[in-house]
């Protein structure tokens, strides 16, 4: 998969790249304005690393920012953010009953692929 690292050497090919990399080292520093502003400055964020609490931080700033918010997670300390999102998504297998109970959904098998699955399905539906 992905890392972060990859995705950074990406961006460091010279091109304008409209991706930013935020550790949660990185944002752990960062204010609501610093994250605010980033959102404003680049089209594609990859958060890496994050903490359950910087992934309610994160959900907000793009609330904020105007944005219908999807997040997954599998802990009891992912349901603050697994509540605040618009959609809150908890991992069916290795998610806990506290994630199950703050979700929207649950993802039964556990593998994101799946999200993009249903997501198609809905709009599927949507359109007819």
């Amino acid at each position: 998969g992905i890392i972060t690292e990859d995705v950074a050497m990406k961006m460091e090919t010279g091109e304008e790249s409209k991706t930013a990399v935020v550790n949660g080292t990185t944002l752990k520093d960062m204010t609501d304005k610093d994250l605010d502003k980033l959102l404003l400055e680049h089209e594609e964020i990859v958060f890496a690393r994050t903490s359950p609490q910087q992934k309610l931080i994160i959900v907000e700033a793009f609330q904020r920012a105007g944005h219908i918010v999807a997040v997954t997670g599998d802990g009891v300390n992912d349901s603050p953010a697994l509540k605040k999102a618009d959609i809150g998504i908890a991992m069916g297998i290795s998610g806990s009953d506290v994630s199950k109970e703050a979700a929207d959904m649950i993802l039964l098998d556990d593998n994101f692929a799946s999200i993009v699955v249903g997501v198609e399905e809905g709009r599927l539906i949507f359109d007819n």
